[in-house]
């Protein structure tokens, strides 16, 4: 395996780099749907995305031998890909079984990257990523930060609600974080959970005096990170005495992990751009939310409507909980992902345990007409905890 750069300084300060290629020649549409620049052109990249899941698909099943029997047992052939609605039938892996399995594609040489899916305690998901495979997550969420206007050199506060950096400390949200702080130009940063050398705490009064210096300071902030964290910030101000603040409106609270450990404390996500509007003094323009998997890769940030449209880098369809069959429009079921980004892991076709419904883009009104999801909620149990699960429970200590 290559020798890593800490997460603190991977990729940072620059937008993903149009220079990096696919690790094989036969690999080419991968490189023609990522230099694509509009992330919601499904109608004119739709047969570059095809082949691109048909070369993806390929390239896993020559190079790696467990990919090659699951498609040989379910009697599925690369080479039969050749339009959209083939794509369906790719044999998928639900994603919890990288929580007890390692598979890999690329050489451990190649490996330049390895996530996990879970924080403290419980199993995780084992996560890896050549040159390429970064690229393209990074370009998945590069593309729709700049589409929606948030990419700016204007000076800018981040408070992370998210991990502190640490020695082999690599869960997913992590990175993710600290990724998105190449969108503005950084002035100050903090962390609501910093690293005290054996493990993360909570900084609540950290994350206050930050709030109130930020304010003091009239930059614009962004705020990123898990929400929970943010609620009880802002409660606690709240309880204290402290009157609401009032952020440069130039500022973005973009939340992402959901409120898992709190149910009793959650907001919709209405609901939660109500209060930040009370709490903050932000629009509902100025609040978002970010939707991602460490086993997918491809981010999904909401439109000005406040919904997950899916970009051109994947294709989603909803599964029936127990039959498993493909759902049409405004049914729930399980979230099948497919997508060729990753030439490290065969992840081509991925059942997530994300509750979902589909809508027909058109719906929205946004000017995004790909699909869009709405997020019901997650099947699983203890020892599948994500990332806000693990960091709730350092919530609950505080």
């Amino acid at each position: 395996m290559k020798n890593q750069s800490d997460i603190s300084d991977l990729h940072i300060r620059q937008l993903s780099d149009p220079d990096v290629i696919v690790p094989d020649p036969s690999l080419s549409a991968l490189q023609k749907l990522w230099a694509v620049e509009n992330p919601f052109d499904w109608q004119g990249t739709e047969d570059i995305f095809v082949e691109a899941v048909r070369q993806c698909t390929l390239y896993h099943y020559k190079k790696n031998v467990f990919f090659k029997t699951w498609l040989d047992n379910n009697h599925f052939n690369p080479e039969e890909i050749r339009d959209i609605k083939d794509i369906e039938r790719i044999p998928f892996i639900h994603a919890n079984f990288y929580k007890t399995h390692t598979v890999k594609t690329a050489k451990d040489e190649d490996i330049v990257l390895h996530l996990t899916s879970s924080g403290t305690t419980g199993q995780k998901s084992q996560m890896f990523y050549d040159d390429w495979t970064i690229f393209t997550s990074d370009k998945s969420a590069d593309t729709q930060f700049d589409y929606y206007g948030w990419i700016t050199e204007e000076p800018t506060n981040f408070l992370l609600y998210s991990y502190e950096p640490a020695p082999n400390v690599n869960v997913g949200t992590l990175r993710t974080r600290q990724m998105m702080r190449r969108y503005a130009q950084e002035k100050g940063l903090v962390y609501a959970l910093k690293f005290t050398g054996s493990g993360h705490e909570f900084d609540l009064f950290g994350c206050i005096e930050a709030l109130l210096r930020f304010e003091k300071e009239g930059l614009p902030v962004r705020l990123l990170g898990f929400p929970a964290f943010l609620y009880f910030t802002l409660e606690r101000m709240r309880e204290i005495g402290y009157p609401p603040l009032k952020l440069n409106p130039k500022s973005l609270v973009m939340m992402g992990g959901g409120w898992k450990g709190f149910a009793d404390k959650q907001l919709s996500a209405a609901e939660f751009r109500t209060y930040i509007n009370e709490r903050l003094g932000l629009p509902e323009t100025c609040c978002h939310e970010s939707y991602g998997a460490v086993e997918h890769g491809v981010a999904y940030i909401d439109c000005p409507n406040h919904h997950f449209h899916v970009p051109i880098y994947s294709r989603a369809l909803i599964r029936d909980v127990r039959t498993l069959e493909i759902l049409p429009f405004g049914e729930p079921g399980f979230l099948n992902v497919i997508s060729p980004m990753n030439t490290a892991v065969p992840v081509i076709s991925l059942l997530l345990g994300d509750l979902v419904v589909m809508h027909d883009g058109k719906e929205c009104g946004c000017g995004v007409e790909t699909p869009y999801f709405e997020i019901q909620g997650r099947a699983g149990t203890s020892k599948n905890k994500s990332c806000a699960i693990a960091a709730s429970e350092l919530l609950k200590k505080k």
